[in-house]
């Protein structure tokens, strides 16, 4: 089930230019300056939106930088321009606004699904040769990310790579780590976002949670 979220988090150095702007005026603003901070709430929290300032972001490490905007793949997003004390908005901002208000965000998850069984090999994200990799079963997966157990302790890595052997592209598959779903890595192992999943991995991704919910479906139509 999902549920409406106002909550905006916005990218830059000087919140207090954005506490009079029209978009304070519908959405809840949230700061960040720090870019590993920046990542981790996101991959912590589903938000509404983001606001991106550009003379920041532009001043964001290259790596940092396209970390931010994988992760904020799907949510709604503007850029920024801070002048004379004050914020332009380079995009629509009503349009920003609307999206991000029709926009249903998930509630953290208190308990996982079962829909497959897939052996996964899993390395840090220093690693992604997968030299040192460590062994673990995917048991939930969704064209977005999956949940696996391991009885490795990655319990301090918000990036690690993932190696699905069921795919036919067996290429390692860049993810962030649910960070604030502390309950998650306990009860349901470790919840990820796919930050560069490749196409054709995405696309078989799909299908196969396609034929899961088919086949319980089925199941639960002829008991």
């Amino acid at each position: 089930m999902s549920h409406p979220n106002n909550q905006v988090l916005i990218y830059t150095d000087h919140p207090e230019h954005y506490q009079d702007s029209n978009i304070s005026k519908h959405m809840d603003l949230k700061f960040c300056s720090c870019p590993t901070m920046f990542c981790n709430k996101l991959l912590g929290k589903d938000y509404s939106g983001m606001i991106l300032n550009v003379r920041k972001i532009m001043q964001t490490s290259c790596c940092d930088r396209n970390r931010i905007l994988s992760i904020s793949t799907a949510i709604p997003t503007i850029r920024s321009v801070e002048k004379q004390q004050k914020t332009i908005f380079i995009d629509d901002h009503e349009n920003f606004i609307c999206a991000c208000m029709n926009r249903k965000c998930n509630p953290e998850k208190s308990s996982c699904r079962i829909n497959v069984n897939f052996p996964v090999e899993i390395s840090l994200e220093n690693d992604p040769a997968m030299y040192k990799s460590v062994h673990g079963t995917v048991h939930y997966l969704s064209v977005e990310g999956c949940s696996f157990h391991t009885d490795a302790d990655l319990m301090d890595n918000n990036f690690l790579f993932l190696k699905i052997s069921s795919l036919k592209n067996k290429l390692p598959i860049f993810c962030g780590v649910y960070t604030e779903q502390s309950s998650t890595r306990y009860s349901c192992g470790y919840m990820v976002k796919f930050l560069d999943v490749k196409p054709d991995q995405k696309n078989e991704i799909d299908r196969i949670v396609h034929d899961s919910e088919k086949f319980k479906n089925d199941v639960d139509s002829n008991p």
